[in-house]
């Protein structure tokens, strides 16, 4: 297969990159449509020899085989986080004061496992497949073979008629599919205005030239433990539609999403809650060099759905928040383009917000403990604002290969215990760069 060779031949030559980000849910007729890379020029086969390109082509249409590897380099004035914990894999907010080692520090870390990998079987034919890893792991701050891979994407689609699929598996929430440019795929502006993520579903999509409509029916959130939970035992699936109006390469649409959720389950202060979000997303092209992603996003309880935003709910509160991001890409000239984006998200009760962390116990003598005893207890992002400003300059010197420099700016205002509001500042700026190689296949 053509294109397995090539990619064979990249890795076996050490070099590492990284795809763009995309949309996070491409119809079925733009992810068919996407081009294959261009293989190495072979000399002319003999006679003998001549039906082997056609079973090439014949094997290329059952599978294809893709890739983006992103080596990077990331800088931090102080502390950062990826997702609550202290690191920077995948940067989404700047750090909680009381869980990052020394705060105000700079810092610096080598980041490969935002790379990903995956294929698509028979990808333009009515029943396909795609499977997609990575390697990102928020609890090892910088791995080298310690990288395992993370399961990212497994669907089976059917098109049963044209424009009509039904897609079956985990993958892009239906709701909320956009995210930002820039290289790091994997933060993306999540918690910061950006709130999609994977869900494991059952979507029905239509698209033709002039609309786009789609429906789901999916699993409430992740279950990472080994016992079933409320989640499986006491919630509704979640059910999403998506509705957008598309002109050009151009589509305004919007989405919602929504379900009911168990809080302490068989407890005696059991109950039942909302859980929804609706978001309008724009994805605009109004020149062949210049892209603007929109999402602006309102719901409650969110972040008990899977979903990268900042209000979780409990048994004695539902949360709300509202944000939004603004991602443009345009190309300058030739093989330079420049890109900015801006996000933010709240919560509209911040007072409800209850912290990330605790404390397994306090000194009997009265003294605060020590930072570095304090750990995260699941009970959310502990977030009440979060805002990210990130800048970049691309250079692409082949269709494959591009070199980025990306500075970010994040603001986050966190909830801290009692014990620490008065020894340590819950307003957090960090300023930093990412910059490295992105590669896409």
């Amino acid at each position: 297969m053509r294109n397995a060779r090539v990619a064979a031949l990249l890795v076996s030559g050490g070099i590492c990159s990284a795809t763009q980000a995309l949309a996070q849910t491409p119809s079925p007729s733009e992810a068919a449509t996407q081009p294959a890379p261009a293989a190495a020029t072979q000399p002319a086969p003999a006679a003998a020899t001549q039906p082997a390109p056609a079973a090439a082509e014949n094997e290329d249409k059952l599978f294809r085989f893709y890739g983006t590897f992103t080596p990077r380099l990331v800088i931090a004035t102080s502390a950062v986080e990826s997702f609550s914990q202290p690191n920077e894999v995948a940067i989404s907010a700047a750090g909680n004061p009381v869980i990052a080692p020394s705060p105000d520090k700079d810092r610096y870390s080598f980041q490969v496992a935002q790379t990903r990998v995956g294929f698509w079987l028979n990808e333009k034919g009515a029943v396909r497949a795609q499977l997609e890893i990575d390697f990102v792991d928020f609890t090892k701050a910088t791995p080298t073979v310690a990288s395992l891979p993370r399961l990212r994407i497994a669907r089976v689609d059917y098109s049963f008629s044209p424009g009509h699929t039904l897609s079956l598996g985990q993958d892009w929430d239906l709701h909320a599919p956009l995210n930002p440019h820039g290289i790091n795929l994997v933060g993306a502006l999540f918690q910061a205005g950006n709130t999609g993520f994977m869900r494991q579903q059952f979507k029905y999509l239509y698209s033709n030239s002039n609309m786009e409509l789609g429906a789901a029916v999916g699993f409430p959130a992740p279950n990472n433990t080994a016992k079933d939970t409320p989640l499986e035992i006491g919630s509704l699936p979640t059910l999403a539609v998506r509705g957008a109006y598309k002109f050009g390469k151009s589509r305004v649409g919007v989405t919602a999403i929504a379900t009911r959720l168990p809080f302490n389950l068989g407890a005696p202060d059991e109950r039942h809650g909302n859980a929804y979000a609706v978001a309008l997303f724009s994805e605009l092209s109004p020149s062949a060099d210049t892209t603007v992603r929109v999402e602006l996003n309102y719901g409650q309880n969110t972040a008990n759905l899977g979903m990268l935003s900042l209000a979780q709910g409990r048994a004695s509160d539902d949360l709300r928040d509202l944000g939004g991001f603004i991602s443009v890409r345009q190309v300058v000239t030739g093989p330079h383009a420049v890109y900015g984006m801006a996000g933010y998200q709240k919560v509209t009760e911040p007072s409800k917000v209850v912290p990330s962390y605790g404390y397994a116990s306090l000194p009997t003598d009265g003294s605060p403990p020590a930072f570095s005893s304090a750990a995260l207890t699941g009970t959310g992002p502990g977030i009440l604002h979060n805002g990210a400003v990130r800048l970049g300059y691309e250079f692409k010197p082949t269709k494959l290969l591009a070199f980025v420099l990306e500075g970010f700016l994040y603001q986050t205002r966190f909830r801290l215990q009692a014990v620490d509001e008065g020894r340590a500042n819950a307003e957090r700026t960090s300023l930093g760069l990412e910059t490295g190689a992105v590669l896409t296949f």
